[in-house]
C-alpha cells in the first residue's frame, strides 16, 4: 500500500483517466493520506462563489467537500483498475460556514467489506476544537478480481 500521499493521481487509476473539473473548480486540497489506518485529511478554502444568497456557505459546497474527502480516503485503499461510486452521503450542519473560513475535513473508514466502504468525518473551522459538520457515507468499490468473478 501507499504511504501517505496529498494528491490523487488519477493516472494510477485506469477507470479514471478524465480530469476533476468539478473539484478543480471547487479548491480542494489533500492535506494527508494514510491507508494503513485508512485516514484523510482534505481541506477546503471558502471563497465568494461558495456562498449562498444568506451569504453563508452553501449546503452543496459542504457535502461536495465531504464526498471529496471521502473518495480521497476510499481511493488510497483501491487497486490502479479498481473503481468505486458514492452510493450514499449524509451531511449534518451543525455551525454556519462564512467567506474566508478554511475547512479541514478528517475522514476515517469505519468498514470496509468485499465490495462497500463505510465511512465517518467531522469537519473543522479554522482550526476551532468542535466540529462545524459531520457526514457518513457509503461506497461501493469493484476490484478488478470481482469483475472476473461476475
Amino acid at each position: 500500500m501507499r504511504d501517505e500521499k496529498t494528491e490523487i493521481k488519477h493516472h494510477e487509476y485506469e477507470n479514471y483517466q478524465y480530469p476533476d473539473q468539478f473539484g478543480k473548480w471547487l479548491g480542494y486540497r489533500i492535506v494527508s493520506v494514510n491507508p494503513s489506518e485508512r485516514v484523510a485529511q482534505v481541506a477546503l478554502q471558502i471563497r465568494e462563489d461558495h456562498l449562498s444568497p444568506a451569504k453563508r456557505v452553501h449546503g452543496g459546497v459542504v457535502s461536495s467537500f465531504f464526498d471529496y474527502a471521502f473518495g480521497a480516503t476510499v481511493f488510497s485503499l483501491m487497486g490502479p483498475k479498481d473503481f468505486c461510486s458514492t452510493v450514499e452521503l449524509k451531511v449534518n450542519y451543525l455551525k454556519p460556514i462564512e467567506l474566508g473560513d478554511t475547512l479541514l475535513a478528517k475522514t476515517e473508514v469505519v468498514f470496509r467489506g468485499k465490495r462497500l466502504c463505510v465511512l465517518r468525518a467531522l469537519a473543522y473551522r479554522n482550526e476551532e476544537k468542535d466540529p462545524v459538520a459531520m457526514a457518513t457515507a457509503t461506497f461501493n468499490v469493484v476490484s478488478q478480481k470481482d469483475k472476473k468473478s461476475e
